[in-house]
């Protein structure tokens, strides 16, 4: 397979980070998109007669409120889309804010004269705006729908423009211009307070379970070390007579079984433990070595805390190629962890599937894929895996995870130089490959 043009990616690395801003953008108001595409057709009709008749102005255009309705009104039937595109919702919320807020509002502003009405309506339409997007969604979604208003206005049927009530306006758009980004620095003040409280809970965390893991452990050790001398002196009491209780096979059985359980949660409470900080705390902090990355796989691999054999029965690391990247063993290693972990859920919830994991090596680039055969990724959720905190359960009863596991991926990877993208076909497998600038395998890692 060639490597395609860097001008190829270099694109589609832009849409990707267009369309996550964008999904970022309408995420804060998509519990309630329907609701407000709804009331929003409803009042686009509901005042026509109130400024045709009750309180006329000296303009108003049924056709372009009826198109208003019609933008509007997917937006309230969004539970009724078909999953393939449903992740067009963003782009779709962007584009109805813009037609039916400053746009909207803009054209009949100008076409009243500035009519003190239309005046009130288009500030709140600016104020409305600003509640829903950050500051620079909220520039774009203004500067488009008022130029389109200007342009609109001027290539159609007009009187001149009412300069002096303009003039009187911009005072009052201005001040809100600049009272309305204060929302957008509280809610980036609320993110990042959001990864602070993360990263606190982590830490402590790992605070309050090391020490009595630690103890488990070593109380552990200690019953495997100690139980064989006591298993000698309870068959030289019987041998010598002296009254002991009975011990059977299925009594060692069961304290050989009650060690390894022992043994194998406090691994696994460890690495879960090691995966949530890697997660919370600044990438830059990791050095970059030379790794040669199927040994790193074999590892990886071998060190997971499986929750059962039949769980590690499901990976299978496949014959290929082999290269050597410079980057950080704990990073790559719990992206690995955490690909496996998301994988070994999925195909157990579904009770079918198995994960593979491939190496290919061609010029400049190393590729790890990892793919499992289990339900796979709903279309709709598919280009949002990658988001912080967002979190995806096709279980309605089921609880979602923090979303930070895919979203560490990406910035792990994308801090040792490469891509990390996702491809799945609904109810049949999901494929992660990771990207990686390589070396010489031959070179000693």
């Amino acid at each position: 397979m060639s490597n395609p043009p860097r001008l190829w990616i270099r694109l589609r690395d832009g849409l990707t980070r267009l369309d996550d801003t964008l999904f970022e953008h309408t995420r804060p108001s998509q519990p309630s998109l329907a609701a407000m595409g709804l009331i929003g057709a409803l009042c686009m009709l509901a005042y026509y007669p109130v400024w045709k008749y009750a309180l006329p102005q000296p303009y108003e255009n049924l056709p372009l409120r009826v198109a208003g309705c019609i933008v509007l009104l997917p937006l309230a039937m969004q539970r009724w889309w078909p999953r393939r595109l449903r992740a067009l919702l963003p782009a779709y919320w962007h584009l109805a804010v813009t037609f039916v807020l400053p746009f909207f509002a803009g054209y009949m502003l100008l076409r009243n004269g500035g009519s003190t009405p239309w005046l009130l309506i288009h500030l709140a339409s600016m104020y409305l705006t600003m509640m829903m997007f950050d500051v620079v969604a909220f520039g774009a979604i203004f500067v488009a729908g008022s130029l389109l208003a200007w342009l609109t206005w001027v290539l159609g049927p007009h009187d001149p423009m009412p300069l002096l009530r303009l003039q009187l306006y911009l005072p009052l758009l201005a001040m809100a211009l600049a009272l309305g980004p204060l929302a957008s620095l509280s809610q980036k003040h609320a993110d990042k307070t959001r990864i602070q409280a993360l990263t606190r809970a982590s830490n402590n965390i790992a605070h309050e379970l090391r020490t009595p893991l630690g103890a488990l452990h070593i109380a552990g050790q200690a019953f495997r070390r100690y139980l064989p001398d006591l298993l000698v002196s309870h068959r030289l009491a019987r041998e010598a007579g002296l009254p002991v209780a009975e011990l059977r096979e299925a009594h060692l059985e069961a304290l050989e079984r009650g060690m390894d359980t022992i043994e194998h949660e406090v691994a696994h409470a460890h690495t879960v433990i090691d995966m949530l900080l890697m997660a919370a705390r600044p990438l830059d902090q990791q050095q970059l070595t030379p790794l040669q990355i199927r040994r790193l796989l074999e590892e990886a691999i071998a060190r997971y805390p499986y929750a059962a054999r039949v769980e590690q029965e499901r990976v299978h690391l496949l014959e290929g190629d082999d290269f050597v990247l410079t980057g950080s063993e704990p990073l790559l290693t719990h992206v690995i962890f955490n690909l496996l972990r998301n994988g070994l859920y999925h195909t157990g919830r579904a009770g079918k599937g198995e994960i593979s994991i491939g190496v290919e090596h061609e010029g400049r680039w190393g590729r790890i894929r990892v793919r499992d055969t289990g339900p796979g990724i709903p279309p709709d959720v598919l280009p949002r895996i990658f988001n912080r905190f967002y979190s995806y359960s096709e279980d309605r009863g089921g609880v979602a995870g923090l979303g930070i596991g895919l979203a560490f991926c990406r910035e792990a990877v994308e801090r040792m130089g490469g891509t990390i993208t996702c491809r799945s076909r609904w109810g049949e497998y999901t494929e992660f490959l990771i990207s990686l600038p390589a070396r010489d395998p031959n070179v000693r890692a």
